[in-house]
């Protein structure tokens, strides 16, 4: 809404029609702001902090199973935003829509990948504090690796990647500290690490959920970097303006 519509609806609608129209037009122009950007932000970094360290006390009894974690939600998750929730996303332009949306399921499917295959060898089973503490910081140094090196042979820009990647470290630096403390916690012990594991799959989820959440604002981080980049859906290009 511009100021000359404010104007029009004065004249037209009064004094309380103008007060409406001015705070729609005084909202959305908040919205749109860079500060209003970076409060949303560092709000959601809060929150998610708040509900990761809130899971890690939501664990329920002794009483956690093999099938517990083969089946765990996270899996189903991310199936949920794989397949059903990230190809509804809708960005600030087409070009910016089709590489963001590629980038997460890249980011989705590979951890899919990667968890999978660490609790289907069941390795972890066997294993005492340190070395679940080392091997979970290998799985999750190799699934970071894994996703940036497939976005960029997708044709992913740097820039993207590198956003993405500056708006997650804090985040997984907050998971690698509570992965190590559940790790190393005599609370957390069972038999064949089947709580340790089930408790640490509960953060992991909540990094997904970050970096999904998180994905708008990075995205409308980017100033510039995109403009004349172009790629091809469905036989047809899309140029970033």
């Amino acid at each position: 809404m511009e100021m000359q519509d404010l104007y029009t609806m004065l004249e037209k609608y009064g004094i309380k029609g103008f007060i409406f129209g001015f705070l729609i037009f005084l909202g959305r122009t908040l919205i749109k702001s860079k500060w209003f950007s970076e409060w949303w932000s560092k709000s959601t970094d809060k929150f998610i902090e708040f509900f990761m360290k809130r899971k890690v006390k939501e664990i329920p009894g002794n009483e956690i199973s093999e099938s517990d974690i083969l089946n765990h939600d996270i899996f189903n998750y991310i199936d949920f935003w794989t397949y059903s929730k990230v190809p509804t996303f809708q960005f600030s332009t087409d070009y910016r829509t089709i590489i963001f949306k590629k980038y997460l399921t890249i980011f989705l499917k590979s951890y899919k990948r990667d968890l999978s295959d660490y609790v289907q060898s069941k390795a972890y089973q066997n294993m005492d504090q340190s070395q679940l503490w080392k091997s979970l910081l290998e799985l999750i140094n190799k699934t970071v690796w894994d996703y940036e090196r497939e976005c960029e042979e997708s044709g992913i820009p740097k820039i993207i990647i590198l956003k993405m990647k500056s708006k997650n470290n804090d985040t997984i630096t907050l998971t690698i500290d509570l992965i190590e403390s559940i790790s190393n916690s005599q609370f957390y012990e069972s038999e064949k690490n089947f709580l340790k594991m089930y408790s640490i799959l509960n953060i992991l989820l909540s990094i997904l959920e970050n970096t999904i959440s998180n994905s708008q604002s990075v995205c409308n981080s980017i100033n510039g970097q995109l403009k004349g980049l172009s790629v091809m859906e469905n036989g047809r290009t899309y140029t970033e303006p």
